[in-house]
């Protein structure tokens, strides 16, 4: 009963298909279906034939299907129901309800609220008409133009190569910068200072490389020529900034020099505490104290260099009038350096710090300020003699012969200090001791008036100040000999200590160790040559080594380590050869520095050997006053003794040291030298009571 249903519905859907696939079934058909080829079905549904194309041995052929296949829809799906189990639900379960604890309503609260029956002001008026009538009139801003933009215009540019001195110069840098080695890179550098383009910059960087080998005076000369003739401010400023960083290799003078362009290229320099004092050193010699105190101010307590500040800073209150100001500053130097008594800064403020005492009168003080003086210092025995003045002036006469006592035994024979003889002598003239101050006075002439005759002598042959320097110089030479041109050892050493002479030396000789250093640049590159030579080998035998192991990463290597050693080797033997006119130049440099320096320090000499002869002879002169003081003091003392006069028991114990440094003696014997500066005469003061001899103690 469903076959008819199956056609009805098979051959629509067999012919849609046939109608979609042009690869399978087609309906031949031309324009209108012929009347031939229409078939109409009872369901008065149009039907056609259909054909189907097959592929026959390469030919197209085309035949009609008798056979339509019926579709297979398959059997409808069937629905059964399952029989009903009987719900199973779980057990009830007994719940037992709590009784509700009734409360009672809270009370009824009754709130009377009163009427509102403030009366409201009137509005306030924040503004009138005529306000607004003053109110400015703001002007309209001007109309904004339109922005014009252009078409970028790209234009080629030349691009250009790299010179061999670019390479050089690169080079060079390379091994300034990165390897250190300055030898090599002063060898290059100095081949290329002939080139214009490059000039600034290797003017520049060869100063560095010298600072790098320690040639400071070469680092100066050239760093300051860029700073001074280059027009490019660049490399100006970076000139400025590197002779601001290495202050220390420069001299105070060249301050003049430095600090217009620090100011010029606005160099924050307030925390360089080098240059600030070199720059407090500067203005103070040129007598600038307000620059003077503006370069001080920046170095704080902190700083290294504080204590040199403190100094300055002294000096320049003291120069000011404010004395009280300076001892201050003077006496935080004694504290800040209290852990390196041996530094010079603190053995030079202990000086001027005693100094400045003594001058106040303040003579206990000022005798303790001297003991601060340490003896390995030059100016300790100075201070010995001036600290034995401020004992004469504070009435502590034992002390004052004591220490002076201490100076003339064998441990100082070799010290020249004729006004120690004086200092003792009066001491003995205020305990009227007058027989040991009358022998003190014989052993001074007996010392130093032959010394007078060869001074004088070598002063009038000796008239070039050149002469005075050679002499010093043999005397360093043969240190061991008693004279020296006529000049007794101890003299010697006293002129040549002081420190207008020292301070020129000690320039001197930093000039003789740089002139070494460059003889030395020269010896390390004929090493780096013999080096390098060894490195080569050695490189060439691995060479061969890997080639005849064919690996070839370990010939790359190989050949990459001759080549290297290959390229110092020329670059080295190149740089002795370039640095040998630099040399010559610079040596020629330095010896005409030194020579300046030399002529200053024989002045220096000459002077300090005239002011020296000045006072020895003024010690000479006074030995006759000293002796008719003490003749004459001794007379009246017998006079006094005779009428039966008591002496003086009185004790001054003012600039006495502490007891366990004080040292009394009676006979001479061994001096210590740890305990000199502390010893006392064991004289008794035999003066009348009511009277001095001498009259010295209110002067």
């Amino acid at each position: 009963m469903f076959k008819p249903f199956k056609l009805v519905i098979v051959v629509p859907l067999l012919c849609s298909s046939a109608w979609a696939a042009d690869s399978a079934l087609k309906v031949k058909k031309s324009g209108r279906p012929a009347a031939s080829n229409l078939k109409v079905k009872s369901s008065m549904v149009p039907a056609y034939d259909v054909y189907q194309k097959k592929v026959v041995k390469g030919k197209v052929e085309v035949s009609k299907v008798s056979h339509i296949p019926l579709l297979d829809l398959g059997e409808e799906r069937k629905v059964e129901a399952s029989a009903l189990t009987p719900l199973r639900l779980p057990a009830a379960r007994e719940v037992t309800l709590k009784g509700i604890r009734r409360h009672d309503s809270p009370a009824l609260v009754h709130s009377a609220v009163a009427p509102y029956n403030a009366t409201v002001e009137h509005a306030k008026s924040l503004t009138n008409s005529e306000a607004f009538q003053k109110i400015p009139d703001v002007k309209m801003l001007n109309p904004i133009k339109d922005p014009v933009t252009k078409d970028p215009l790209v234009q080629l540019a030349q691009l250009d190569d790299m010179q061999p001195n670019d390479y050089k110069l690169l080079q060079a840098l390379i091994f300034l910068e990165i390897q250190k080695n300055y030898e090599l890179a002063m060898g290059l550098f100095s081949e290329l200072m002939d080139d214009p383009k490059h000039r600034t910059e290797v003017l520049y960087q060869y100063a560095m490389t010298a600072k790098g080998l320690e040639l400071n005076s070469e680092f100066r000369q050239y760093m300051l020529q860029v700073a001074q003739e280059t027009k490019n401010k660049e490399w100006q400023q970076r000139a400025t900034e590197a002779l601001v960083k290495n202050i220390d290799a420069l001299e105070v003078s060249d301050i003049a020099l430095i600090d217009p362009l620090v100011i010029k290229h606005d160099l924050d320099v307030t925390k360089n505490d080098d240059y600030q004092l070199a720059r407090a050193k500067y203005y103070s010699e040129k007598g600038q104290l307000g620059l003077m105190e503006d370069a001080l101010m920046f170095i704080t307590e902190k700083s290294p260099r504080y204590p040199d500040a403190l100094l300055l800073t002294a000096l320049f209150n003291y120069r000011q009038g404010k004395v009280d100001e300076a001892l201050l500053q003077l006496e935080s130097l004694m504290k800040v350096t209290s852990g390196d008594k041996t530094s010079q800064i603190r053995n030079v403020g202990a000086m001027t710090l005693a100094r400045m005492q003594f001058q106040k009168s303040d003579y206990k003080a000022a005798f303790q300020s001297y003991l601060k003086v340490d003896k390995s210092n030059p100016l300790w025995l100075q201070a010995m003699v001036e600290s034995a003045w401020t004992q004469i002036l504070g009435e502590d006469y034992e002390g004052a012969a004591g220490n002076m006592f201490s100076l003339h035994t064998d441990f100082f024979k070799n010290a020249f200090s004729p006004e120690s003889y004086v200092v003792r002598t009066v001491g003995y003239l205020n305990l009227c001791q007058y027989g040991d101050g009358v022998q003190v006075l014989n052993e001074m002439n007996k010392k130093y008036a032959p010394w007078k005759k060869k001074l004088e002598d070598y002063q009038k042959t000796n008239k070039a100040p050149t002469n005075y320097y050679d002499t010093v110089k043999n005397w360093v030479r043969n240190s061991d000999l008693k004279e020296v041109d006529g000049l007794p050892r101890s003299f010697i050493v006293e002129l040549a200590r002081h420190p207008s002479f020292m301070n020129l030396q000690k320039q001197i000789n930093k000039y003789e160790d740089e002139i070494n250093r460059f003889n030395t640049i020269s010896l390390t590159l004929v090493k780096k040559e013999r080096e390098l030579i060894a490195k080569q080998n050695d490189a060439t035998k691995q060479l061969d080594d890997a080639k005849k192991g064919a690996r070839a990463d370990s010939i790359q290597n190989a050949e990459k380590k001759l080549m290297s050693y290959r390229i110092q080797y020329h670059i080295a033997k190149k740089a002795r050869v370039s640095i040998k006119n630099l040399r010559t130049v610079g040596l020629a440099r330095i010896e005409k520095e030194k020579t300046a320096l030399r002529t200053q320090a024989s002045k220096a000499l000459q002077t300090r050997f005239n002011e020296m002869l000045a006072g020895l002879d003024k010690v000479l002169d006074q030995n006759e006053v000293l002796k008719y003081e003490l003749y004459s003091g001794a007379g009246e003392h017998i006079r006094y003794q005779m009428a039966g006069g008591d002496v003086n028991d009185k004790e001054r114990p003012e600039l006495k040291v502490q007891d366990e440094k004080s040292l009394n003696w009676k006979f001479k014997g061994e001096i210590w030298e740890d305990e000199v500066g502390h010893y006392r005469s064991s004289l008794k003061n035999v003066c009348p009571q009511d009277s001095n001899v001498a009259g010295l103690s209110g002067q």
